[in-house]
């Protein structure tokens, strides 16, 4: 449980199996639309269709998953800039212009916590999402809503949003679940599963189960002063919240809870080394 206190250092890797597989589409496309070309020279439909099918994929293979966009989003405050929609809503007007927009600021640039309902690709495959930037210390938070042209994400509005902000039954547990050792005791469910992945997500993990008189608190407030929430309509309904812990732009932990008779469990927990 040492993890839940420190964390080491991750690089994020470029997908290079994504870029291969889009060469490779794009040949075997491009020699199907050749001999189209060659075998059915007046049937201009399937010329056509076969085009808007190469883009199509190509758009589908080198599109962003909005996780991979956000994480980088927040890591790089000087280029957000190039991902931003103007005119831009705030909830003081407009911002018209890029000489006038002021970068989304996180706490801790490499230290990003997420929490989503079911996965984090729940949401990607919307044209809008809505993203709580919590402030659980202070009580505050910030909504804003990005969309998705052509495959890309933009940065188009802002606004204040609610003190828990659009996740408040989760995020207020996670407040008392901090702050109450007694509620973290009966609020995580025993024996814990703890998995260590030394070598990423596919390699064997080595498994513990953790019981209460092994069990170290822990402050999610002051480990995560700041955290994302991706809002999406279901979560209100959802009886399961998954929170990941980007370091340094990899995946290095994961919490998962789960609502039981209207109550909140933490049942498992990853490190990814």
């Amino acid at each position: 449980m040492g993890v839940l206190k420190k964390y080491k250092l991750q690089h994020s890797t470029f997908c290079f199996e994504k870029l291969a597989l889009l060469l490779f589409v794009f040949r075997c496309l491009n020699r199907l639309f050749d001999f189209s070309m060659f075998k059915i020279r007046d049937n201009r439909v399937i010329k056509i269709g076969l085009f808007a099918v190469m883009i199509f994929i190509a758009q589908s293979l080198m599109s962003q998953t909005f996780s991979s966009f956000f994480v980088d989003f927040l890591r790089y405050p000087e280029r957000q800039v190039r991902n931003v929609d103007f005119p831009y809503q705030t909830g003081n007007g407009e911002v018209r212009n890029s000489s006038s927009y002021s970068p989304v600021k996180f706490i801790s640039k490499n230290n990003i916590p997420i929490v989503c309902l079911d996965s984090l690709n729940h949401i990607t495959n919307s044209q809008t999402a809505n993203v709580s930037l919590v402030n659980m210390a202070k009580g505050t938070s910030m909504l804003y809503t990005f969309n998705k042209r052509n495959g890309v994400w933009k940065l188009k509005a802002q606004r204040k949003g609610n003190e828990n902000g659009e996740d408040s039954d989760f995020i207020a547990f996670l407040k008392q679940y901090s702050t109450d050792e007694s509620l973290q005791m009966k609020r995580t469910i025993f024996p814990f599963p703890y998995r260590i992945y030394n070598g990423g997500k596919n390699t064997e993990p080595e498994n513990k189960l953790l019981m209460p008189r092994e069990w170290e608190s822990f402050d999610f407030i002051a480990t995560f002063p700041s955290i994302c929430v991706f809002s999406v309509e279901s979560m209100s309904t959802g009886n399961n919240r998954r929170l990941f812990v980007f370091k340094n732009g990899s995946n290095n932990l994961f919490f998962n809870f789960i609502k039981i008779n209207k109550k909140w469990y933490l049942i498992e927990m990853e490190e990814y080394k």
